[in-house]
């Protein structure tokens, strides 16, 4: 073997060797991605156990129907900075999802039914904040959340407990 033959073979394991590691950096790279969006979706699960908000969450929802500003000016104070604290939340997801931080579809099984019966609730009193205080962007970001969960046909999905009876864990 001559030391030209010798020199072929060693470039073409560093060629391989670069092959190598550049399919191992993708493979890494992708599995980041995977291990950042899962890490992301659980901190928003952990986000809605926030005694504050579940709070804020009972006193919206027990309310009679749509809530225009007058509504909210009848009742105590605390329901107008509970509708704010959570509409607040659903606006850091919208933002969060259209970013793509968050997946939609993992959004929309975590609270999507959550947050088109709050807006149900919320938007007239949304709509007429942005004009009284010339505000048009005020939670856009859960309007454009809302609208993306309409997109999907969230509002017509029968729920996870009859869908999913048949359940069969996933092999690992």
């Amino acid at each position: 073997m001559s030391l030209s033959d010798l020199a072929n073979i060693i470039e073409i394991i560093g060629i391989f060797a670069i092959v190598s590691g550049i399919v191992f950096g993708l493979v890494q790279l992708k599995h980041h991605r995977i291990q950042r969006r899962e890490l992301a979706i659980i901190e928003c699960a952990r986000s809605f156990e926030d005694e504050d908000f579940t709070e804020s969450y009972r006193l919206i929802s027990d309310l009679p129907g749509a809530m225009t500003k007058a509504k909210f000016d009848q009742l105590d104070e605390k329901y107008e900075a509970a509708a704010l604290r959570v509409a607040m939340k659903f606006e850091t997801m919208g933002l969060l999802v259209h970013r793509g931080v968050i997946p939609i579809d993992a959004m929309s099984d975590l609270v999507g039914g959550a947050a088109l019966t709050l807006w149900k609730i919320l938007e007239p009193w949304v709509e007429e904040t942005r004009i009284h205080r010339s505000h048009p962007t005020f939670l856009e970001w859960y309007q454009w959340l809302v609208e993306r969960l309409r997109d999907m046909g969230r509002t017509d999905r029968s729920p996870v407990y009859v869908t999913e009876a048949n359940w069969k864990e996933p092999r690992i």
